[in-house]
């Protein structure tokens, strides 16, 4: 069972380990300093760290090109309360009350 990281050596050494390699990940890490994820984890969270993975889009992709048409649309129209009469939702079904 690996260790849980107590002193502030070890969290050093895991805050270098990120620095040195910031795509590193925490199981990865844990095996290399044998302590737990989880002291890895609180290790991050205590010097204000975030784990996330990067996803880089730089293509357009097929629901795109329907935004964008709209939003050409949305700023060619000349009446100013147009935007008034439309009801932007994330929800896939509405009802009215």
């Amino acid at each position: 069972r690996p260790k849980s990281a107590k002193n502030d050596d070890m969290s050093l050494d895991v805050l270098l380990s990120f620095q040195e390699n910031p795509h590193t990940s925490v199981p990865r890490t844990a095996q290399a300093h044998d302590i737990s994820q989880g002291s890895i984890l609180n290790i991050l969270k205590k010097h204000k760290y975030h784990p996330y993975k990067i996803v880089i889009t730089q293509e357009l992709m097929e629901d795109d090109f329907d935004r964008i048409q709209f939003c050409e649309k949305i700023m060619n129209r000349i009446d100013d309360n147009f935007l008034n009469f439309i009801v932007f939702s994330d929800e896939a079904t509405h009802s009215i009350h």
